[in-house]
């Protein structure tokens, strides 16, 4: 008979104590185990596994970000050694849910009143009370068209 390649499965060996998941322990195919010597099942809840997703997700997300802004210098997850003609910090997650809500907002209710054939790409710029400046904020996927349009003096 053949042995079976399947990985072994286990109860999650993450902190139960400080699990955020309502079944734990989780049963799965247990990970490798972390600085801790904890092997945990995929999507364990306890700070450890939550910190080192969040961390992984952040760090994919400012990479899309650099690759589409075009930012050349050290290859670091730390911003602040990127270089280029301008500096940078990347958000992602929850805290940057409502900013986004209202952008797709705004954004639906231009493309609602926007001629046909109109091909600008959209911009948000919020001001808050309080302030005379304000926050530009658009899609990264419409930053070549911005430049364009900057740098051919349209616009003006």
């Amino acid at each position: 008979m053949s042995e079976s390649n399947l990985k072994p499965k286990a109860d999650c060996g993450g902190n139960r104590d400080k699990c955020s998941v309502v079944s734990c322990p989780l049963f799965g195919t247990l990970g490798v185990a972390g600085r801790d010597g904890r092997r945990r099942v995929k999507g364990c809840g306890d700070p450890h596994a939550r910190g080192k997703r969040n961390r992984a997700k952040g760090d994919a997300k400012a990479r899309r970000a650099r690759k589409a802004l075009g930012i050349a210098g050290a290859n670091t997850r730390h911003e602040e050694l990127w270089g280029g003609a301008f500096r940078v910090e990347v958000k992602a997650g929850k805290q940057v849910g409502p900013i986004w809500t209202r952008f797709t907002s705004a954004e639906a209710q231009s493309n609602e009143a926007r001629p046909v054939g109109d091909p600008r790409p959209f911009l948000m710029v919020a001001m808050p009370d309080d302030t005379r400046d304000g926050l530009v904020i658009g899609r990264l996927s419409d930053l070549g068209a911005l430049l364009r349009i900057i740098n051919d003096g349209e616009g003006r």
